[in-house]
């Protein structure tokens, strides 16, 4: 095991420190140097999302820390009932699992929502893709992930698995939920569903997942 995160260690340490951000603007209309929470929370770089929501790297401007952001947007309000994702999801706070980002805030902007979480060291699975050698490697990075669903399920909970864009690598090679926020129609089925599709692209090398941008 040693050597597995000797691997991860070196592949999350290959990745920008401050990686150059996109050229335009994201989907949903977001530019990195946007800021969320009274400016307090700063987009970085766009690491996916779904037409409902977008997964940002992003930066505490108070703390200096970086933040995992989980952007509900305006536009979206109608189809998401962003008081209902916040309701879903904060029976995550306080937990402490290698598989989930310790979320630290939930703000409603009034048109929107953002659920902040703690970021760490990681990479994105199609980067994970290329140490992983095996089916028993990609099962064993995402067993913690597996048993926090188990747990989650057995109390009632849903993790919010629906799309891969979700998830990242961490530099012990543990998959992990980086962009909590489960929405309204999230189920059982679906973070089965999701957690299957990003151990395919796990060990497709990338396929079937839509690969976050550094």
């Amino acid at each position: 095991m040693h050597s597995d995160t000797e691997r991860f260690t070196a592949v999350v340490a290959a990745q920008p420190t401050h990686p150059c951000p996109p050229a335009g603007r994201s989907a949903a209309g977001h530019v990195p140097g946007g800021t969320f929470g009274a400016g307090r929370y700063r987009l970085l770089h766009c690491c996916g999302g779904t037409p409902a929501m977008e997964f940002w790297h992003g930066r505490d401007v108070v703390t200096g820390h970086d933040v995992g952001l989980t952007v509900l947007d305006g536009h979206v309000r109608g189809l998401v009932d962003v008081d209902e994702v916040f309701a879903r999801t904060v029976w995550m706070f306080g937990v402490h699992s290698p598989a989930l980002a310790r979320i630290v805030d939930m703000v409603d902007t009034g048109a929107g929502g953002v659920v902040v979480a703690e970021w760490q060291s990681s990479c994105s699975l199609a980067a994970a893709a290329s140490v992983l050698s095996s089916r028993s490697e990609a099962a064993r990075a995402a067993r913690p992930l597996t048993e926090a669903m188990r747990v989650a399920h057995r109390a009632g909970d849903v993790l919010g698995l629906e799309t891969p864009d979700r998830l990242r690598i961490g530099a012990r090679g543990e998959l992990y939920l980086a962009f909590p926020g489960a929405l309204p129609s999230a189920d059982r089925f679906a973070d089965v569903r999701g957690l299957a599709a990003a151990l395919r692209g796990l060990v497709t090398g990338g396929g079937g997942v839509t690969a976050p941008v550094w």
